[in-house]
Formats: structure tokens, sequence, C-alpha cells
């Protein structure tokens, strides 16, 4: 009989290792459509709470896995659930990568070359939900109208740009109504605020770009190749 049981405790203790160094053959799709699940019962359960007084709600910024934030209406009621869930998911999204990567796949930095915001612009209730609002709400009489002060602040900012030099000096992209211009701008400095009025300028374009649909026949621009510094104002140079 004690023979039987330490064959027995034996057989166990090798189907525990052999499970234990089973390979997950879960592929990144999967842990994915996992992670997108997840994503939903975060949605599901911001809709259980009534939103019948705005003043309890706050917006939840929280760090993507890989790039960016997302934002979330948040009552006191259900941070906790909310909290666990978001964890859950920010596991599955890792898992995710993790199994991308041995299947070759190669993901990009977290590198903005078109600068836009992604915050929200208000939290309301609306039939009895609570909702988040972005740029892309506005109407297009809204957009035009706050797109014009922002784009004062920006051509000051490039009016008063000057150089002595050329290092650390970059550039991003302002979106026109038809195309887009490179704009220089030190990357030692603290340029938080330009930076911000870029994205809102951007956001803002987009909304009116997409609220008015029309034939665009821009030229073609090249891509940055260098900076120069003429008369001390600094100049994108382009490829051909």
């Amino acid at each position: 009989m004690t023979k039987i049981l330490a064959q027995l405790s034996y057989f166990t203790l090798f189907i525990f290792l052999f499970s234990a160094c089973k390979k997950d053959d879960t592929t990144s799709q999967q842990w994915e459509d996992l992670a997108n699940k997840k994503r939903e019962a975060i949605a599901q359960l911001i809709a259980t709470e009534p939103c019948t007084d705005i003043s309890k709600w706050n917006i939840e910024k929280v760090a993507n896995y890989w790039c960016g934030h997302s934002y979330f209406p948040i009552h006191k009621n259900i941070k906790a659930k909310f909290d666990k869930l978001w964890n859950e998911y920010i596991d599955l999204q890792s898992k995710a990568e993790k199994a991308g990567v041995k299947e070759g796949i190669i993901y990009e930095l977290c590198e903005e070359n078109i600068l836009h915001q992604t915050e929200p612009t208000q939290l309301i209730c609306e039939n009895g939900k609570a909702k988040l609002l972005y740029i892309a709400d506005l109407s297009l009489e809204e957009s035009k109208a706050q797109i014009i002060p922002v784009k004062i602040k920006i051509d000051t900012y490039l009016a008063n740009l000057t150089c002595n030099g050329i290092d650390n000096w970059t550039t991003t992209i302002l979106l026109k109504d038809c195309g887009y211009d490179y704009l220089p701008y030190l990357r030692t400095t603290d340029v938080t605020e330009i930076k911000k009025d870029i994205a809102l300028y951007n956001s803002l374009m987009l909304n009116i770009i997409s609220q008015t649909p029309r034939p665009c026949h821009a030229i073609t621009k090249g891509y940055p190749i260098g900076m120069s510094c003429i008369d001390n104002k600094p100049v994108v140079e382009l490829s051909e």
C-alpha cells in the first residue's frame, strides 16, 4: 500500500511539473480579444451607475500599456471595481505584446509625428449615463471659432523663435486646410505649452476637415532631413 501511494505521489508530481512547464500557445490575437472583452466589461460597469449629479463623477486618466492614456467617467461607487478591471486589462495587453514579440511582430516606439489632443473636453450626464466629450464632438462652427486664438498663439511663437546653431532642434507637423507644414522647436527648452497648442490646433483642424470634405490637391511635401539657422531663424530642410 505504501509503495502504491509513493507511486501515486510521484505521478502527481510529474503531472504538476508537466503542467507547469507546458508551453502557452495562446496567440497575440487571442490575448488581444480577451483584452477587448475586458474593455467592454469596463464600459458595462460604467453604464450600470446612473448619472444624475455630474459633481459626483470624475474623469479618470489611466496610462495605457503601450502608448498614451485612456480616459473614463468614474463614480466613487465603481472606482474599486474599475481599478481591478483596468489592471486585468493591462495584464492581458502585456501578454498580447509578449506573444506578439515571439510571433515576430515589431512594435513601434511611442512617438507622435502629428500631435493631437486626446484629453476629453467635458464630462456630462446624458440620458442618465455619464459621458465624456472630445474635440470631435464640437460642431463645425465651434471648431472654427476655437481654432482662431490657437493659431494666433502658434504664429506668435514662430515669429519669436531665434537660433544660434542647429543642435537640439526638431520638428512637428501642423495641419492645414489642405496639406501640412513642419514646425521647428527646440528640444532642450520647455516646449510643453507650444506642443499643447499644436495638439489642440491639429485636433480642431481634423474636426473641421472631417466636417467639410472637399478635393485636396496640395503638393506633396518632402520629409525633414535637417535644420538650418538662417538670419538667426530656424529653417526646416526638406528632402526633394
